[in-house]
Parts: structure tokens; sequence; C-alpha cells
């Protein structure tokens, strides 16, 4: 059993924890800490997502080959994935809890994804903000192998004295997220807001396929001037090409008027 660690350890980690929701710190470096806190091989955090999105996970120790094959198709077959949606929120478990280890090692999802990394048994917390109903839960799972000891109490209990601010932590990173994209929505807008018609008219001709000579003969403009046109139309839009700029003129209904 590896030694339980002292308080400046403890405390530093979720520092680390935090500095993460605030984008001051790489999530993997504190899944890694994490990991050996808990006497573990790897890590991994699985973000909360939407029903039909796709599964996105965070990993230390791993090799990223596995995140793919997980993301493609292992995550459907986690043996303990019809449990998750029963477990209380703010959960903390040993998958052997779940499942007994004859029947876990006959799973494909033991011999055919667990075994190639040589992990065997997890210790998981799951978040209490499911993000709606039917939504993926965040989930961290501290992987051991065959050849370490069990999940002790002494983890668990580690586990669980981590999980108020793992949760805090995430709900501060989503909520930062959300007023990003709030404040990047306000800009376009903003920036819509101010097109004025002949910015629009070429927007408009752009999206039906014209080039600027085309639109240039329409407005009866010289090229360079839809040219200037269409650049200053793609600054206040905040777009990289052309068809970017139309793409969030017809998202904001800007080319029908």
């Amino acid at each position: 059993m590896p030694a339980m660690p002292d308080e400046h350890q403890f405390l530093d980690l979720i520092g680390q924890i935090y500095d993460a929701a605030a984008g001051d710190e790489d999530w993997t470096r504190v899944l890694g800490g994490l990991a050996r806190m808990l006497g573990g091989q790897a890590a991994v955090l699985q973000r909360p997502q939407a029903p039909g999105q796709a599964v996105q996970v965070l990993v230390s120790g791993i090799d990223l080959a596995y995140v793919g094959l997980y993301g493609a198709h292992y995550h459907t077959v986690l043996p303990i994935r019809s449990w998750l949606p029963r477990l209380p929120g703010g959960s903390v478990f040993v998958d052997r809890m779940l499942l007994a280890d004859r029947d876990y090692v006959r799973t494909e999802f033991y011999t055919d994804f667990l075994t190639p990394q040589d992990q065997h048994a997890s210790l998981s917390w799951l978040a209490r903000n499911r993000q709606g109903g039917g939504a993926t839960p965040a989930l961290i799972s501290v992987w051991r192998s065959r050849r370490q000891p069990e999940w002790e109490p002494a983890q668990l209990r580690l586990l669980h004295q981590l999980a108020p601010h793992l949760e805090q932590a995430l709900e501060i990173e989503r909520r930062l997220g959300a007023s990003a994209a709030h404040r990047a929505a306000a800009e376009l807008v903003q920036g819509a807001a101010e097109l004025t018609g002949r910015e629009r008219d070429c927007l408009a001709g752009i999206a039906r396929g014209a080039s600027s000579k085309e639109i240039a003969r329409q407005l009866a403009l010289p090229i360079h001037a839809v040219n200037d046109i269409i650049g200053t139309a793609m600054r206040k839009l905040a777009a990289t090409s052309r068809s970017e700029a139309v793409a969030k003129a017809l998202v904001l209904d800007l080319l029908g008027r």
C-alpha cells in the first residue's frame, strides 16, 4: 500500500485542480498527480457530454491510441456502463464493487482493451452534476495493473476527500467555457449589427456562388472596392475566410434582407 500524502501534497494537488479549471494548468498533469497520490499507474477524465455527442476523455499514463479506440467503440461495452446512471452523484467506488472479478475479466472490454494496456482494476469518482437528463456524467478513474495490490479503503477515502474539489473545478470550467461562448456570440452579434447594406449584398453574392467580378458588375462597383467591402465584413464577423463569413451571416439571418 502506498504511503498516504501529507497535508502539503494534498493541498498542492487541490490547487492544481482549480488551476486546471481556470486554464492555468493541464488536466493531464492533474490526472498524473492524482494517479501517483492514489498509487495507480494511469488516470482518465471523462468529461460530461450530451446524448449523441462523442465521448471526450483526457488521460495520463495511457497510450493515446487507446483513447481513440475507447471513443470509437469500447465506451459502449464498458462493463459498468449500465450501473453509472443508477449510482448516486458523488459516488466513489471500485469497479469490482459493481461487477465480480470473475465476470469482469471475461468481458470484451477487459480482454481486448484493458489487457493490452496492462490495466486491471479502477477506482472511480462519479460527478453529481449530470448536465441534464441522459448526459454522460463526468467520471474520473484511476487504474492499477494486476501486479499491484487491490484498492483499499484508504484510497477510497482519499478520493472521496478530493471529490468536492473535482466537482467544483469542473463546474467552474463549465461556467467559464459558457461565459467565453456567450462573449464570442455577443461580439459576433455586435459585429453583424455593424454590417452595411453593401457588405450584406457582397456576402449574399458570395453565398450565391458569384465571384468578386460578378458581384462588382451586379453592384456597379470596381472589383477592388468589392474585395475591400468583403474584407471589412470578414473582420466584423471575425471570419478567417469568405465562406466562414457567409456561414456566420446565414446563421444570423442577415442575407435574406
